[in-house]
């Protein structure tokens, strides 16, 4: 009897689940369409926020950013995509028929991409693997490769992203979005030292400590001849846009930064892995004596020092 319950169950699930897919992504489309009919009304690039298959409201900022930039079918590399199933780039695939070449070291994202009815309604390609200063290029040659060459590259590994970046080829990219680490601060250009085999997870217990600040991307990218636009409402992701196609965008970033690191997630870990629930300067005082590279010296700091108070 349990398993004819169960075979029932996996039949009946087979039959709902495209038809709830396809439920999802109209509400969001039909959400992506107001946004964008209230976008001259928009003061902060997170007022486009529409979550769809983003974790905090992506997708509405990157159509937002493409409608502006006339980015109508855009080909997007995301560096970090998880297992396709909450990232970026789906809805871009989904909405606007990008093609997406989506990265990840988990064992899970080739089957969920291959899986996936995307795959063959347009250029979806999943490629596993380690990402690396030394490697991101090859990455992204393979990348262009397989979609052509890269309008919008997307990063977020939590860890030794900002030195990956500085060796990233963006010559033809239009659009980059980066996860930053809010609990370094608004002031301070600085980052984790360089570790190339750097894990989030094993590198403190809290989980806090990874990444670089806003202002040492909006640095790096600056030289590499993007715009800082804005970032999510949550406080953890940036977008910049190539210089020459940043007049286009009406929106401009506030020039307090403090409102971009007030971080109210509450995702710290103990040392037995659960979550505590630290709030306000507690997270910083977790990671307080830990390292830091103000990138634009070289000079060594501490999390404490770069960033003294939330």
């Amino acid at each position: 009897m349990n398993f004819i319950l169960r075979r029932l169950k996996l039949k009946i699930s087979s039959l709902i689940a495209p038809e709830l897919r396809n439920f999802r992504f109209l509400v969001g489309q039909a959400a992506i369409l107001s946004s964008r009919a209230n976008s001259e009304s928009f003061k902060n690039l997170w007022d486009a926020e529409v979550k769809v298959y983003s974790q905090w409201g992506e997708d509405g900022i990157l159509d937002y950013l493409c409608e502006r930039v006339g980015l109508s079918k855009p080909k997007v590399i995301e560096i970090g995509a998880g297992n396709f199933s909450e990232c970026n780039s789906r809805f871009l695939a989904e909405n606007r028929n990008a093609s997406i070449f989506a990265v990840d070291g988990r064992d899970d994202l080739v089957y969920s991409v291959e899986s996936n009815s995307l795959r063959w309604k347009n250029h979806l390609f999943a490629y596993q693997t380690w990402v690396s200063p030394q490697n991101i290029n090859q990455i992204i040659s393979k990348a262009q490769a397989a979609i052509g060459d890269i309008d919008i590259f997307s990063l977020d590994l939590d860890g030794n992203d900002y030195w990956i970046l500085q060796e990233a080829n963006l010559k033809s990219v239009g659009i980059v979005i980066v996860e930053y680490n809010p609990l370094f601060g608004h002031l301070n250009a600085v980052s984790v030292p360089r570790d190339d085999d750097f894990d989030r997870k094993s590198k403190h217990y809290s989980w806090l400590y990874y990444g670089a600040s806003l202002k040492a991307f909006e640095y790096l990218l600056d030289i590499k001849d993007f715009q800082f636009i804005g970032t999510n409402r949550v406080g953890n992701n940036a977008f910049f846009v190539r210089k020459n196609l940043a007049t286009k965008i009406r929106i401009k970033p506030n020039a307090d930064y403090s409102v971009y690191t007030d971080w109210r997630v509450r995702e710290t870990r103990s040392n037995d892995g659960k979550l505590t629930f630290a709030s306000g300067y507690d997270r910083v005082s977790e990671i307080s004596t830990l390292p830091l590279v103000d990138v634009t010296t070289g000079n060594a700091m501490s999390v404490g020092e770069a960033n003294p108070s939330i």
